[in-house]
């Protein structure tokens, strides 16, 4: 038996609205299955960004590679070793990105300039939760 293999992860962030602040969506993909592994809601700090690392099953904290973009939270909190910043256009967080425009498409709270943002953070993070339990169990079907 071999070794087993380095799972790698694309990180990105996209914004929407809970009434009428900023929230962040933050979401680490699995670039081999295009499963979504880990999301979280809040602010684009590192604060939020240690939330998603921590939120990462156990197998994707270690033997990981993490390709971002190239926002400085991500350097606070990925493991310099394993962190791979990408400028844009690069490729290198395509899935990811590709994911962000879907999930923006499936879910109305996503939707730039909508009128279906939440009023409610909890109910801003039930409708994005259904959004990326279907993607994953579409994922998985398929």
């Amino acid at each position: 038996m071999g070794e087993p293999e380095e799972a790698v992860l694309e990180l990105d962030e996209i914004w929407t609205f809970v009434g009428k602040r900023k929230v962040w969506l933050w979401l680490a993909v699995e670039r081999a299955s295009r499963r979504i592994v880990a999301w979280v809601l809040g602010c684009r700090g590192a604060a939020t960004g240690r939330r998603l690392f921590q939120a990462l099953p156990a197998r994707y904290q270690t033997s990981t590679t993490y390709y971002t973009d190239a926002w400085e939270a991500y350097a606070t909190v990925l493991p310099a070793h394993a962190h791979q910043p990408s400028a844009k256009g690069s490729g290198r967080t395509s899935i990811v990105e590709a994911l962000n425009c879907s999930l923006r498409h499936r879910c109305g709270v996503l939707v730039r300039k909508s009128c279906s943002f939440s009023k409610s953070l909890t109910m801003h993070h039930a409708r994005i939760k259904i959004c990326i339990d279907n993607h994953n169990k579409q994922i998985t079907t398929s």
